[in-house]
């Protein structure tokens, strides 16, 4: 697992995520389709206030980081 923040693209160690139970369902289904369609690369969960990104999380599958 590797966690950048966008703006330092820097590695951050870790992370808090806090999520209503529409957000926890609609990012599990976007992760289902991630691991299940080899077509899809990434996906995003973003929020918009009027026509402004507020927040925004993207998740991509990696190849797994040689230890």
């Amino acid at each position: 697992m590797r966690i950048m923040g966008y703006e330092t693209n820097r590695s951050l160690n870790d992370i808090g995520v806090f999520l209503t139970a529409d957000e926890a369902a609609e990012l599990g289904a976007y992760l289902m389709r991630l691991s299940s369609r080899p077509s899809v690369q990434r996906v995003h969960l973003s929020e918009f206030v009027g026509h402004r990104l507020e927040r925004e999380i993207t998740v991509a599958l990696a190849e797994p980081i040689a230890a």
